[in-house]
């Protein structure tokens, strides 16, 4: 059997054991709970789909997220920049960093939510707060590792800053950087949603919240489960982008980037 029709037959054989777990849980310990089955989820996921206000905070979600996103790159990129192009720079802020991205955003939502209110911008800002980290230290490390034979090449070549920082800094740095968009995309739409769920502003993470007040625990699952296929989704085009931009590095021309 070739490798991809066994890798694809895995796969699906996987998704298959853990749809047949979930069902024999949701007629044995789950009935009490009502806990839905895969077919039951499956029938409120087409209702669902068929009604414009799934759609509608979906897109809000979405939205919320790609904004927050592009604020941590818009912010985490140079900063990142100058951090890492000073050796002194590295070391006085590696201990902020560190403590930075420990700090869960999640803790801070008390003191944003009465800064903000129930608004998009609680969270934006909760998405600034947790994605703008890995955006630094991943762009920091990315420059901070440029081989010091590219900057004397640089240097002996007279190149400008803007050659450089094109044809030197930037593709060397690019792999580093796409790691830390991703890790930054995820933690977006976690707390795109986590907003909206504790904030209660609109989109999945508020729809979610009702279902789980009235105890509609279909609606919340299909809710989760659309939350978690955005997020699959969402990783899926940063790594065909990332295929895209860096089809000449060796971790993408040999399936790294996965």
């Amino acid at each position: 059997m070739p490798t991809g029709v066994r890798r694809l037959v895995n796969r699906l054989l996987a998704i298959l054991v853990a749809l047949v777990v979930w069902h024999l849980f949701a007629l044995g310990p789950g009935a009490s709970s009502d806990f839905p089955t895969p077919s039951a989820s499956f029938r409120t996921a087409v209702d669902l789909a068929g009604t414009g206000a799934y759609w509608s905070n979906i897109a809000t979600s979405v939205e919320t997220a790609l904004l927050g996103l592009a604020l941590a790159v818009l912010v985490g990129v140079p900063v990142g920049l100058l951090i890492g192009a000073d050796e002194h720079a590295r070391r006085s802020t590696q201990l902020l960093l560190d403590f930075g991205r420990t700090v869960p955003a999640i803790a801070l939502l008390p003191l944003f939510l009465l800064l903000f209110g129930a608004t998009r911008e609680l969270g934006l800002v909760l998405i600034l707060v947790s994605a703008v980290w890995p955006v630094i230290i991943q762009t920091s490390y990315a420059v901070g590792e440029i081989s010091p034979q590219l900057r004397r090449v640089g240097r002996a070549y007279h190149l400008t800053r803007w050659h450089l920082l094109r044809y030197l800094i930037a593709p060397s740095m690019f792999p580093f950087v796409f790691v830390g968009l991703r890790i930054a995309a995820t933690l977006s739409l976690l707390m795109a949603i986590s907003s909206e769920f504790l904030g209660g502003s609109d989109g999945l993470g508020y729809v979610l919240l009702q279902a789980m007040q009235i105890n509609d625990t279909g609606r919340a699952f299909v809710y989760s489960f659309t939350a978690a296929f955005l997020g699959l989704l969402l990783n899926l085009v940063f790594v065909l982008l990332q295929r895209r931009v860096l089809w000449w590095h060796p971790s993408v021309r040999k399936g790294g980037a996965a």
